[in-house]
């Protein structure tokens, strides 16, 4: 399960709730890889992945003019983090393109475990700075 713990919150509301969301979308994919009763799973992966994308892509541009405004020291960094998510997620739904009942579960597998190291690694060292 995904969800947004205490030891994330920037403190900042407005970011917190954007992160929550973020999250959710997240546990959205876990729970697509744990339900037994759909037996294709690619295009509700493909949805997931792609309104995490437009999510991250708002999130990001949101969080990036707050940084802006606060005169956040590593700010052209964290927009080339940002970038680098988006690319990672495209490379991601492109992968769903090629899913097969055979393999769907690994490809949710791999997006899952890329989006817990980087929420988890991105929120911690990086987001955290904003507080």
């Amino acid at each position: 399960m995904y969800e947004l713990k205490e030891q994330y919150l920037t403190g900042v509301e407005q970011i917190d709730n954007q992160h929550r969301k973020i999250f959710k979308l997240a546990d959205d994919a876990y729970q697509l890889l744990k339900d037994e009763n759909i037996l294709f799973k690619d295009e509700r992966l493909f949805t997931i992945i792609s309104g995490l994308r437009d999510y991250t892509q708002y999130h990001f541009t949101e969080e990036e003019l707050y940084m802006e405004q606060i005169q956040y020291a590593e700010l052209e960094f964290q927009k080339a983090q940002h970038r680098k998510f988006i690319l990672e997620l495209d490379k991601l739904s492109q992968e769903t393109v090629r899913v097969s009942l055979e393999n769907q579960d690994d490809v949710i597998d791999k997006v899952l475990a890329y989006l817990a190291n980087w929420l988890q690694e991105h929120i911690e060292h990086f987001d955290m700075k904003i507080k």
